[in-house]
């Protein structure tokens, strides 16, 4: 993490047993080491394996065209620059969502019941609803 108050020249310190990552650390390393400093929130969402994945991918191919990690505006720059591509693979693993129709005509309150009973719907097989 960066720190304002920090010397060029002085070596960061080991805080609270975080190691500094090592030149041939792996991806899937460094977002293991980077999980514990995420909020709550995001780390519950990256127990799922598919998340986990997904962001996998993206840093890889981030890495392969060279972005530096430690660059926010790096980052953010690759994003905006791939984010049609980003979208549209996001929206391919997405299940597409269907609207139910309804057969037949719509049964009122106060209709007789369909079940032929005699007695109105919201006596009868409505009054559960």
């Amino acid at each position: 993490m960066w720190n304002p108050f920090k010397k060029k020249g002085d070596p960061a310190p080991d805080v609270a047993g975080k190691k500094e990552p090592s030149k041939n650390e792996t991806i899937e390393e460094r977002l293991e080491r980077e999980m514990e400093s995420l909020p709550a929130m995001l780390k519950s969402k990256l127990k799922d394996p598919a998340v986990k994945k997904r962001l996998l991918d993206i840093a890889k191919r981030m890495e392969a065209d060279g972005v530096n990690f430690k660059s926010i505006r790096q980052m953010k720059k690759w994003m905006k620059d791939h984010e049609k591509e980003l979208r549209a693979e996001n929206a391919d693993a997405q299940p597409k969502v269907e609207t139910v129709v309804h057969e037949g005509p719509r049964i009122g309150r106060n209709d007789p019941c369909p079940c032929g009973s005699g007695k109105k719907y919201k006596k009868c097989c409505g009054a559960d609803k």
